[in-house]
């Protein structure tokens, strides 16, 4: 009896309460908990986005986007709406707030925030929607698209409790104690070690590297409307125009969310496999590679070109180029690379037994 006892306790996983852990840090990130639930909340409230058309200039909010679509028969559009924009906000702030409040345990709360940090960006497809009329209606007479204070409240409340997200991991993963280095040299590249995908990363990150490449030069929409210039966009485009408005605060955004995160990515998983690093800068570079991965945003931006093919003609005629194909390609390719690589970091760097770096 007293053995089975022993057993039970030893198999017995340890609970801790995050927020009495983290000590002077849980009032700091209450703060901005309550913040981005105050921003969310206000964002719901304001417009996002004032759009003159002729004899029909109206204000457009998420609630307005959502009664649009669902009116117009677009169901799914409004489904995919009301989950990532409107549900979703709410209710990554909800599970943090049981991260920090209630008693688990470190691996259970490491699976929450993976799954939290991997979903979170995908809240800002109404923002990109948002993005792409402004680009496509600028410096045009007849149409024009203005942002209201809506979109960057929202804009600010995302992003405040991505950030949120991504110190609670960090916080919560501690010291792992007893980790062995499964690399046999301590300056082994990890794709070397992996075995046969070192031969595989090697066109891989390249085919990567060009498709990514692609999809930010290649344009994804022309405007075909008679009385408008017809102006065309590529990523890389979109960036300038919203910078050349004086936009800088969406054009600094989509400048880092789709070409720079996305690049220093594919930088830190080239780094990662094939140059010779001890566990320690392994460790690092593999926390920086995850952390690039969670905030890269093409295929949110993808997805948002996709959604405004539906109703986007409503407001300008438009012809789809080979940009958006290379857009839509460039995130498969950069998924399947992304997909081994990681395959081949957890085979060689994970020590039997532990969470990960």
């Amino acid at each position: 009896m007293g053995r089975k006892k022993k057993h039970k306790l030893e198999g017995t996983v340890e609970r801790h309460l995050l927020a009495k852990e983290l000590r002077w840090w849980t009032p700091f990130v209450m703060l901005l908990l309550l913040s981005a639930l105050a921003s969310n909340i206000t964002a719901l409230i304001y417009p996002f986005l004032y759009v003159e058309i002729p004899f029909n200039n109206s204000n457009y909010s998420i609630p307005h986007t959502i009664q649009l679509m669902w009116e117009g028969g677009l169901y799914a559009i409004a489904i995919l709406i009301v989950a990532f924009s409107l549900t979703f906000p709410f209710v990554k702030i909800g599970m943090m707030l049981c991260v920090l409040w209630i008693p688990t345990t470190r691996p259970g709360r490491h699976k929450v925030l993976s799954t939290l940090r991997q979903l979170g960006r995908w809240s800002l497809l109404d923002v990109f929607v948002v993005l792409i009329i402004m680009v496509l209606s600028n410096d045009q007479f007849f149409i024009g698209a203005v942002p209201k204070i809506g979109v960057t409240l929202f804009l600010a409340a995302i992003f405040g409790s991505m950030m949120v997200c991504e110190l609670l991991e960090f916080l919560n993963k501690g010291e792992v104690k007893g980790e062995q280095d499964p690399l046999e040299g301590r300056h082994t590249p990890v794709y070397w070690a992996s075995g046969w995908i070192y031969w595989l990363m090697i066109p891989m990150l390249g085919l990567a590297a060009v498709s990514l490449y692609e999809a930010i030069h290649t344009s994804y929409f022309k405007i075909t409307a008679w009385f408008l210039s017809k102006n065309s966009y590529s990523v890389y485009e979109s960036v300038h125009a919203l910078l050349k408005s004086e936009y800088y605060v969406f054009g600094i955004t989509m400048l880092a969310v789709l070409i720079l995160i996305p690049s220093l990515r594919l930088l830190t998983m080239i780094i990662l496999g094939f140059c010779p690093m001890n566990r320690t800068f392994r460790r690092i570079m593999w926390r920086l590679s995850t952390i690039f991965g969670a905030w890269s945003m093409l295929d949110v931006f993808a997805l948002a070109l996709l959604l405004f093919l539906t109703e986007g003609e409503n407001l300008v005629k438009f012809e789809v180029k080979s940009g958006l194909y290379a857009i839509i390609v460039s995130v498969v390719i950069y998924y399947i690379t992304v997909m081994f690589g990681s395959f081949a970091m957890k085979r060689v760097i994970f020590a039997r037994g532990t969470e990960g770096l």
